[in-house]
């Protein structure tokens, strides 16, 4: 009897004696309809009083003792002379819930297909091993492709046989990573897709999904981050003031610049002092009028720029703070209003705040603390109700310990603190970057230049030590140079090289004498080395090439580095 073995189904059984006595049961049956009470050797009719025992090989329904109804189904059978009786019991209540449980996920699927499709966005799905599972409607727009076309084929065959132009998914696939690329589909648009690796429980790659944006949409600030503020305000031909023209919401997605601006925007209508710092050519000017142009003061005054560098020591306090006349030799008739008068109501941006003269930092700190001062040569105070924006790019905490920069002033200006972070530590901006200055140069002369693909990639594996300020010149410059429709990735390397930021390894001896071990050198310098190379390389079966090493090598050492 052991032999029988139905337990895997929704299905209890028993045998009995010809007098209708329990001699074996299954487990489902003992589990699910006796309660696991010791039912052997009583009889079946106390458990299902309504069961017909001379209907046999017919099925029909018996109420168990707590009403609960199944189907049975009796069958007699002959064993070394003894009549025995098999009762099969089903449940189809099971049966039943699970064909709602299918009902309703099938349901859900459809929903979510249905949600998917009305994205403007295409979505792209594959497996671990790159087959397409699913695609949305507005891929297929995207991409003049068909279903048909490409539903459970690889990535990689659809690359050979130019349906896809490039594939995103593929580059997820093998650098286990998140990966941007720019696709310019055969039948459809020029699109930026952005894939990403999904991974299972226990940290296996199960799918990935790349989503697919036409760039064309993603070029709405071009004009705002490209156009340049003058480096300081000129009077008389040499300083003018400037009142900032009002500026769309920037478009950003690294996750520190966008708690920078949430901060800017939370203090941009109070009159708090703030402090922005960071590398040269991040875009502190962008900020700062960024909070000009955000608060809602009003009768806003002007923004008031000058670079503290840039002015003459000698001229420097005159321009500040204006004078009277007869002050000194050559002082116009009538005096002169300075910058701090000019920009009552607004706000004045101090550009390069820690090269501005030990001497005028206390004038400054003095003008800040009693919201008034006197110009040069008079008697009467002015009052001062303008606010101070100030930036730099240099350490003023190292400053002060220099005895460089007065540490009054400092924590006086360091209220608000927004320190801006290089462009190579915001990736995920470098594309959008890009494609608003090649939108604005395009405009500008005329031209109707896209970068390719791999262009694209070089961007991103670039460091940009000049940040903003050096992508918008070179790509000003390589939309000028270029011959082709298409920027290449040699375009941008010749332009690169041929550029003032270039570092020749062999030149740099600052790690000579540094403390560092043997084995971080090398680390250090075979990063540098992969860095360049895939600059320099079309894509990553290239650069494994020019190094010597398996691409599975180099996948690895660029996870290792961080690339």
């Amino acid at each position: 009897m052991k032999n029988i073995n139905n337990d895997s189904m929704n299905m209890g059984y028993l045998l009995t004696d010809d007098k209708y006595n329990i001699i074996y049961f299954n487990k489902y049956f003992k589990k699910f309809v006796s309660n696991n009470e010791d039912i052997l050797n009583k009889k079946i009719t106390v458990y299902f009083q309504d069961i017909k025992l001379d209907k046999k090989q017919e099925m029909y329904p018996v109420k168990y003792i707590d009403n609960y109804v199944y189907y049975v189904m009796i069958e007699e059978l002959k064993l070394y002379e003894h009549n025995l009786y098999a009762f099969f019991f089903y449940d189809f209540a099971l049966d039943s819930e699970l064909e709602k449980q299918i009902i309703r996920l099938n349901r859900q699927q459809y929903l979510y297909n249905e949600m998917l499709n009305k994205l403007d966005d295409g979505i792209y799905v594959t497996d671990e091993e790159g087959s397409t599972q699913y695609v949305n409607d507005a891929f297929i727009n995207l991409s003049g492709l068909t279903r048909d076309q490409i539903i459970g084929k690889t990535v990689y065959d659809l690359r050979n046989q130019n349906i896809l132009p490039n594939s995103c998914c593929a580059k997820v696939i093998e650098t286990r990573g998140p990966v941007s690329t720019i696709n310019n589909y055969y039948k459809g648009q020029r699109c930026l897709v952005s894939g990403s690796p999904i991974f299972d429980e226990e940290g296996r790659l199960s799918k990935t999904i790349a989503v697919i944006r036409d760039v064309s949409e993603l070029d709405i600030l071009m004009k705002n981050i490209a156009k340049e503020e003058n480096l300081f305000i000129k009077s008389k031909g040499t300083y003018n003031l400037e009142t900032i023209e009002p500026k769309k919401e920037p478009v950003i997605n690294n996750k520190n610049m966008k708690i920078i601006y949430n901060k800017a925007r939370k203090v941009a209508s109070v009159d708090s002092t703030i402090l922005i710092l960071g590398e040269t050519g991040v875009g502190k000017d962008f900020i700062a009028s960024y909070i000009y142009n955000t608060c809602n003061w009003k009768n806003k005054g002007k923004f008031v720029k000058i670079n503290c560098g840039a002015v003459p020591e000698h001229l420097l306090e005159s321009e500040f703070f204006g004078y009277e006349e007869g002050a000194f030799t050559g002082a116009q008739r009538g005096g002169k209003k300075g910058l701090f008068e000019e920009a009552n109501g607004g706000i004045l941006y101090l550009d390069e705040i820690g090269d501005m003269p030990y001497t005028l930092q206390v004038k400054l700190l003095s003008s800040l603390n009693d919201r008034m001062f006197y110009r040069i040569g008079g008697t009467k105070p002015v009052e001062f109700n303008a606010r101070i924006i100030a930036a730099t790019n240099v350490d003023l905490k190292k400053l002060v310990d220099e005895k460089k920069f007065r540490a009054d002033l400092y924590y006086r200006l360091n209220v608000v603190r927004l320190v801006i972070p290089p462009l190579r530590q915001r990736k995920e901006d470098i594309i959008h970057l890009s494609q608003q200055f090649l939108e604005y140069y395009n405009n500008k002369y005329g031209k109707n230049c896209y970068f390719s693909a791999y262009c694209l990639e070089s961007f991103l594996s670039y460091e940009w030590p000049g940040n903003i300020r050096e992508m918008k010149n070179i790509i000003e410059r390589i939309v000028l140079m270029s011959d082709n429709a298409c920027i290449d990735t040699g375009l941008f390397r010749e332009n690169l090289m041929n550029g003032e930021n270039v570092i020749d390894v062999s030149d740099d001896k600052s790690g000579v004498l540094d403390n560092k071990s043997l084995k971080e050198k090398l680390e250090e310098y075979e990063k540098e080395i992969i860095e360049k190379t895939l600059l320099l390389s079309n894509n990553m079966k290239e650069a494994s090439e020019i190094l010597g090493i398996d691409i599975s090598t180099l996948v690895r050492k660029k996870q290792k580095y961080k690339m």
